[in-house]
């Protein structure tokens, strides 16, 4: 008896997943979380009802130096640990199919094609949703999004901590007008998030959109610099500043540009449902099937101060 293209997207689903993460196909058309996945900012971990991210904040107020040999010491209880908190959002793509599919691909072949084509759009939907909420200008049903974290006056509360109270959990933040000036804002930008020269949390990663990057590179022409010479080498161009891999996306905003290091700055999913595939069932008063792609998922910052946003009226 032939398969149906339920039983056969139950088989061929871990097989086609396993070939679209290759960095030929996973994130081809998603450059943000193309970049984010090749530096390790795209974390699985299990989740409990809250994503927590220990903070320490501040250096321990009992340090000084000994006026002599006896000198009291502070005794008071050192207090530099605190935590962020985050709640999972939730993603989910809806594959369906009805009897008439099935009858109109009666082959084996016929099925094979069908059902990998549903497969590959089902997960190529998914990661394509991602990309597109994180540059949404708002939370996006409990999804957070770069503008949530990287405010132009860092002054948004994130994660239960409001950074007007606790001033450590500011982003950076710099306006430009137009070419003349976004390398200088860039520059800075880049620097506060460092913090000090050769920073293992200096930020590795610009994103914006195509428009912005283009600005900039406009004004590198004289001595224009790229990043790995194998991606050059396959055709793949990534502008680079500093120690950062300048990317652009297609849903990139026109007026800002944020930079942040995967240390900072990661997406966390769910170790036991990213890209979970449930059971095929038949649709009720219908005929046709579905089955959900689901996953469970937060952008996470932990070191707001170490993230920047670079902007233009």
């Amino acid at each position: 008896m032939a398969l149906t293209i339920g039983q056969m997207a139950a088989v061929s689903y871990p097989e086609v997943v396993a070939e679209m993460r290759k960095a030929a196909n996973q994130w081809t058309s998603n450059g943000l979380l193309r970049e984010m996945e090749r530096q390790g900012a795209i974390k699985r971990r299990s989740f409990g009802p809250t994503i927590e991210a220990p903070l320490d904040y501040q250096a321990n107020p009992g340090t000084e130096f000994l006026v002599s040999e006896l000198t009291p010491v502070s005794l008071t209880k050192t207090e530099v640990v605190t935590s962020a908190s985050f709640t999972p959002a939730e993603l989910s793509v809806p594959v369906v199919w009805s009897k008439r599919d099935e009858v109109q691909n009666p082959t084996q072949n016929q099925k094979i094609a069908l059902t990998k084509q549903l497969l590959e759009n089902g997960i190529n939907s998914h990661d394509d949703k991602i990309e597109n909420v994180l540059f949404a200008t708002a939370a996006n049903n409990g999804m957070n999004t770069l503008y949530v974290y990287f405010t132009i006056d860092g002054l948004t509360s994130t994660g239960g901590i409001d950074p007007s109270v606790n001033t450590w959990w500011k982003n950076q933040h710099n306006i430009y007008v137009d070419d003349t000036d976004i390398e200088a804002a860039m520059t800075t930008t880049w620097n506060q998030c460092a913090k000090s020269s050769g920073d293992m949390h200096a930020p590795s990663i610009i994103v914006s959109d195509s428009a912005q990057q283009a600005l900039f590179e406009g004004t590198q022409q004289a001595n224009q610099r790229w990043v790995d010479t194998d991606e050059l080498k396959a055709g793949f161009r990534v502008l680079g500043f500093k120690t950062a891999r300048y990317v652009y996306s297609q849903y990139g905003n026109t007026t800002r540009a944020w930079m942040f290091n995967p240390k900072s700055v990661f997406l966390a999913v769910s170790k036991e449902y990213f890209r979970d595939k449930g059971e095929t069932q038949e649709i009720q008063n219908a005929n046709g099937f579905t089955f959900k792609i689901y996953s469970a998922m937060q952008l996470i910052v932990n070191n707001r101060s170490r993230v920047g946003v670079f902007y233009t009226s």
